[in-house]
């Protein structure tokens, strides 16, 4: 309760001096006299950068982007491209891969062959041929 009260009274004291502070006259405007002589001239400035033109700057700025666009693009494509690359080496090691697996599965087996044929084995050395019927 000590510190509502506390903060009324604070306000009170600030919403006092806010109003007597909107009250208070003004100090009056100082007089002005009569202009004076002309000072001496000062030293002359150094030449400045002629600058350059807008159109050479946004030409230039242009450029810029572009490089970097096409650095861009560059960085994409070899990326792509190295992707691409070793994807095509996973494929040709897959079909490798696979090609050996078949030759493995076939060896003395399936083979057909020609009509008026038959396969035959070779018990001494295991080797199957075709022999005629």
């Amino acid at each position: 309760m000590k510190m509502k009260a506390m903060l009324v009274v604070t306000g009170v004291l600030l919403l006092a001096l806010f109003i007597s502070g909107c009250n208070v006259n003004p100090a009056p405007a100082a007089t002005v006299g009569p202009a004076g002589p002309p000072g001496a001239a000062g030293a002359t400035g150094q030449t400045g950068d002629p600058g350059r033109d807008a159109d050479q700057r946004r030409t230039e700025e242009q450029r810029r982007a572009d490089d970097q666009r096409r650095a861009d693009e560059q960085r994409r494509t070899d990326e792509q491209r190295g992707a691409d690359q070793q994807r095509g080496a996973d494929d040709q090691k897959r079909a490798d891969e696979q090609k050996r697996a078949d030759g493995k599965a076939r060896e003395g087996h399936d083979e057909q062959c020609p009509a008026g044929e038959h396969r035959f084995t070779n018990r001494e050395t295991g080797k199957v041929s075709c022999v005629t019927d």
